[in-house]
Order: C-alpha cells, then sequence, then structure tokens
C-alpha cells in the first residue's frame, strides 16, 4: 500500500485532476495519462458511496494514488470510506481550527482519535491484512487533508498546519474568489498562496492547490506544492471534443 506517507512527501509536486464522471474508463484513462493521483469528487459530483468506492479501486488498480473529497464539513461518510480504502480524504469549507480537529481527530484510530476497528474491511485486506498493518497504514499513510477557502482561515494557515491529525491543508481558491472577491491572480492572492507552500514545507506537511491550466499548474510547483490539481475529467474531455470539433469546422481558425 503506497498512501501519502513521508515517501510521498519527500516525492512532492504530485499532479492530479477531479473525478467528476462516474466511469471506470476514464479513471483508466487519467491513469494511462500519467497522473499521479485523482481526487474523487463528492461535493461537486452525483458520486455516491457505492460510486466513490468504485473509482478509488479503479485509479488504485491504475497505480495512481486515490482520495475523496467528502460531501461536507459533517463528516458522515469518513469511517466507510477510510475502511474502503482511500489513500485520503479532503474535507471542504474548514471555517475554524475546532473543525478541523474534529473532522480529522474522526479519521484516526482510537485512543488517539476516534475511528473504529474495521480490520475485515478492503482497507484491511478483508480481513487478510495484519491488524497492525491495517492501523498503521490507517494512521501513518491515509492523508487527512482539510479545505481552506476563507480569506481569514487561509491567512492562519500555519495554526491548521499545526494541529495534531491533520496532514495537509488545500488553497481553495474558488469559494476564496466568492466570499471576498480576490481572485488567484491578485498581489495579495499570489503572497498568500506563496505563504501557505512555505508554512506547510516547515510544518514537514502537504500542501494542495487547484489550477485551471498546465502553466498556472507550473508555477504551483515551482512554488513547492504538494499536490497540484489540474482541472478535472469532464472538462479535459469537454475542452478536447470542442477543439476536435472546431478542428473540423474551421481548420484555418
Amino acid at each position: 500500500m503506497k498512501g501519502f506517507g513521508e515517501a510521498a512527501l519527500v516525492q512532492g509536486g504530485l499532479v492530479g485532476t477531479w473525478v467528476k464522471v462516474p466511469s471506470l474508463e476514464t479513471v483508466e484513462l487519467l491513469g494511462h495519462a500519467g497522473f499521479d493521483f485523482v481526487v474523487v469528487d463528492m461535493e461537486h459530483a452525483p458520486h455516491t458511496l457505492e460510486t466513490a468506492y468504485r473509482l478509488v479501486f479503479a485509479a488504485q488498480a491504475m497505480g495512481m494514488r486515490a482520495l475523496v473529497r467528502l460531501p461536507d464539513r459533517l463528516g458522515s461518510d469518513i469511517q466507510r470510506l477510510l475502511d474502503a480504502g482511500v489513500d485520503g480524504l479532503l474535507v471542504p469549507q474548514v471555517p475554524d481550527l475546532d473543525t478541523a480537529a474534529r473532522v480529522t481527530r474522526q479519521m484516526v484510530f482510537a485512543p488517539e482519535g476516534e475511528r473504529g476497528l474495521g480490520a475485515t474491511s478492503r482497507a484491511g485486506r478483508w480481513g487478510l491484512l495484519p491488524v497492525a498493518d491495517y492501523v498503521r497504514h490507517g494512521n501513518e499513510q491515509c492523508l487527512r487533508m482539510i479545505q481552506l477557502e476563507d480569506w481569514t482561515v487561509l491567512q492562519d494557515a500555519a495554526s491548521y498546519l499545526a494541529l495534531e491529525h491533520v496532514g495537509g491543508v488545500f488553497v481553495g481558491l474558488g469559494d476564496l474568489w466568492l466570499s471576498s472577491g480576490r481572485k488567484p491572480d491578485d498581489g495579495e492572492t499570489r503572497a498568500m498562496v506563496t505563504d501557505v507552500a512555505r508554512a506547510a514545507r516547515e510544518a514537514g506537511k502537504f500542501s494542495g492547490i487547484a489550477a485551471g491550466s498546465a502553466g498556472e499548474a507550473r508555477t504551483y510547483l515551482e512554488l513547492g506544492y504538494s499536490l497540484i490539481m489540474v482541472s478535472n475529467d469532464a472538462t479535459l474531455f469537454g475542452k478536447a471534443a470542442a477543439a476536435t470539433v472546431s478542428q473540423v469546422r474551421n481548420p484555418q481558425s
């Protein structure tokens, strides 16, 4: 089991994309394309728990790490997703330190956390994995990442990174723009993005961010982000399809 342990952090600069389309074939193609990881999006796509489970399986079968973005910050699906064998969970819309501590504590086995033992699940290879290895992988290899999407919260990213069970922070530039009007290319936003990457590096934890283009993704790679999301499966397909049609109908354009 590869997971998101120390080796992945040292490797750094992993490139992934969001999975919006409930299709095993699409995930297989993402693996063939060379993505390092995917995030199955249960917040902004209509994935059921069972669908997410199958997409995680497909991604891992293709050699990619598989995270799931939870539908919300309440955490009702945490136990079952972890026992489905995900490599990590991303919690959206984390507004304060108490929420961050509460939701990530649910991802850690007792007595330090609140996760219950389910060694006969897929995460425990249906009972074939020694229980000690199942517990160790759950605590050390599963990435517990929180999404910070408010300006005040992002300014305090170092405090979130200092929480014991938080494994990394993800910068949510889309909702940041909605709540504050600050665009990704604003000077203050760029400075904040740089500061978050630095704070994560100093804490020895993961940093994540989403990019709309390859050029933007390269910028974040240069800043030292651990996980860079580039577009999503639906948009990648849509743009490729539109470009093909345009080239056929307007070959000189």
